[in-house]
């Protein structure tokens, strides 16, 4: 079950680690809150990156096009996940895919130039954005060793997982995940036939419940798969 974090000092603990409280009050005011509706882009894929977010509630998918032309899913970010991470970098650089608000939430946001001023205040900030950057890292490295190593439904079976847990809305009979069948798919390195497929499978079984555009996970045991 996630309890989604409302406030400020709660969510931006990854950013602000080994901060003291007066700092972390100061960063904070130095940025804008920003409401977030449902499929709102708020960067795309080689845009500069000039604004780092850190997301208070809702849920946001990163995703960038492939050589082929599909849309790649690279990840769904939940509460207190931060993103634009780039924009602390002295030198320039362009967002490395596209941010999109999958329901209504907000957001704390920092300019380039006011984040950057920040990191040289507090080079704690710096460490720590850094940090972040390797966990995503090797979220991606754990993500292609499931490829070569783990079948299709398990790994669309941890995926859905890993969304209930992060992103999920807890309801009266499960955790509902707002993701669509070919988004779900690409986070799982699986085709849409094969994701469609293992979905109806399990929702014969009791497993989730399939509706426009989300999943409801009602037995997650039966997802815990060897």
């Amino acid at each position: 079950m996630v309890e989604h974090r409302s406030h400020s000092g709660d969510v931006t603990d990854r950013l602000l680690a080994g901060i003291d409280a007066d700092a972390r009050r100061a960063i904070v005011a130095r940025s804008r809150r920003r409401s977030l509706q449902p499929s709102q882009v708020l960067y795309r894929t080689g845009e500069q990156a000039d604004r780092l977010f850190v997301l208070c509630k809702g849920s946001v998918r990163f995703s960038r096009l492939g050589s082929t032309g599909r849309e790649v899913v690279l990840g769904v970010l939940g509460s207190g996940d931060v993103f634009g991470l780039g924009s602390i970098l002295a030198a320039p650089i362009e967002y490395m895919g596209t941010a999109e608000s999958l329901e209504r939430g907000e957001a704390l946001v920092w300019t380039r130039d006011v984040i950057r001023g920040l990191a040289e205040k507090h080079p704690e900030l710096a460490g720590n954005v850094l940090h972040i950057a390797l966990l995503y890292a090797a979220q991606f490295a754990e993500r292609h060793e499931r490829l070569l190593s783990r079948t299709a439904e398990q790994r669309l079976a941890h995926a859905l997982m890993r969304l209930g847990s992060r992103t999920g809305t807890p309801s009266a009979s499960g955790i509902d995940v707002r993701i669509n069948n070919d988004q779900l798919a690409s986070l799982a390195d699986v085709s849409p036939f094969t994701a469609s497929r293992l979905l109806k499978d399990w929702e014969r079984t009791g497993t989730v419940n399939k509706a426009r555009g989300s999943v409801r996970i009602i037995t997650p045991e039966r997802l815990l798969l060897d």
